[in-house]
């Protein structure tokens, strides 16, 4: 039983990598502030943070163009409907913000860096999350999520000199699904798991070629489609949850989130 302890915590703390999820945290509240624990039905309502390193995207017009960065942050509120302690229905609003930079061998054989930034702006998103199995203190669960955000810029340059954001439009969406395996020790729910993911970003109407071809509108997808997750919540089972986890392999990101129990 310590090996599978040292297992767990060992794997969390070595991958400092957005958001899945703790496999158990249908059932990790026991008791809430107003609804009564025998309750088949009952909600959460908590905060959720995303910092994103870096997505690890590629540019899809051009096999060798390269997104050197691509950073996100946001910071939102979460809605969450409980099922009889095994299954999570959850929607999110937040305000996130995106900066990345690329570089391309335009029509002449020269190389152009691109760099842009957007402003805080709304991004929404919907999830699942459901128990597939328990036994003891092991929890196996699986999961589900879409968002999307769409805005202008901030800003935008071209081999470092600004150029005119007006009318440049900026679109991001992501799927993914996952499973993971969680396991209880006291206060403590340590957790391990697999996604598979799909993101992509538009940007269109920029003033400047922004693509080898010389278009004013270039698309972006993840390099990998298949990431590890490693997590952590700590709870007394009664009220709030507060869980850390990150992300490796296809993206290097830390998500922190917080849950009161209605």
């Amino acid at each position: 039983m310590m090996r599978l302890h040292v297992f767990f915590l060992f794997a969390f703390f070595a991958l400092h990598a957005a958001p899945v999820g703790n496999p158990a945290a249908p059932h990790t509240l026991k008791e809430g502030v107003f609804i009564p624990y025998h309750s088949g039905v009952y909600g959460r309502v908590g905060y959720e943070g995303d910092f994103v390193q870096d997505a690890r995207m590629k540019q899809i017009e051009e096999s060798w163009g390269i997104v050197d960065r691509y950073t996100q942050t946001s910071n939102g509120a979460a809605l969450t409907l409980n099922v009889v302690d095994r299954l999570d229905l959850y929607g999110l609003l937040s305000s996130s913000s995106t900066s990345t930079n690329w570089r391309f061998r335009n029509l002449a054989d020269y190389v152009v860096r691109i760099k842009l930034e957007t402003p805080y702006h709304l991004l929404w998103g919907v999830g699942a999350r459901a128990i597939l199995f328990e036994w003891g203190n092991v929890t196996l669960g699986t999961g589900g999520r879409y968002e999307q955000t769409g805005t202008g810029l901030s800003s935008l340059t071209s081999d470092g000199v600004g150029e005119s954001v007006q009318g440049t439009r900026f679109h991001w969406r992501e799927w993914q699904v996952d499973l993971g395996l969680s396991y209880h020790i006291d206060l403590l729910t340590p957790y391990v798991g697999a996604k598979y993911s799909s993101a992509r970003t538009e940007v269109s109407h920029a003033h400047v070629p922004i693509a080898a071809d010389g278009s004013s509108t270039t698309h972006f997808e993840n390099r990998h489609v298949v990431g590890l997750i490693a997590g952590c919540s700590l709870s007394t089972g009664k009220y709030f949850m507060l869980n850390v986890e990150g992300r490796l392999f296809d993206e290097e990101a830390v998500s922190v989130s917080a849950d009161i129990r209605f």
